[in-house]
């Protein structure tokens, strides 16, 4: 391998174990695994998609990354998954101050 193959994998192995330290020393731990996160995130596209047809895709992309990392901090996946649709229903209503829509276009970065 290439020397610079090598420094790369060094790094990326330091950044591993750095993120890995620092969420367990914050005492949090992982909740939601990487499917249950993108399940929860495609869901809200797809509501919005048919609620609100004309609403900008990043627009949509941002106000879904805010809900999906509000309900990540307060809810376990056992609590999400058993939500009834009165819940939901005012959940739903709950979120629009937590994640108001955005007067301004926002700025996702990639």
């Amino acid at each position: 391998m290439g020397k610079h193959t090598i420094h790369f994998l060094l790094a990326c192995s330091f950044l591993w174990a750095m993120l890995t330290f620092a969420i367990r020393a914050k005492g949090e731990e992982l909740k939601f695994n990487t499917q249950e996160v993108r399940e929860m995130w495609y869901s809200c596209a797809a509501e919005f998609r048919i609620i609100m047809p004309s609403m900008p895709e990043q627009i949509r992309a941002f106000l879904c990354d805010c809900y999906s990392d509000h309900m990540r901090q307060k809810y376990t996946p056992d609590q999400v998954k058993s939500l009834t649709k009165a819940q939901l229903k005012k959940l739903g209503l709950a979120m629009r101050k937590t994640c108001p829509l955005p007067t301004l276009q926002p700025k996702i970065d990639t």
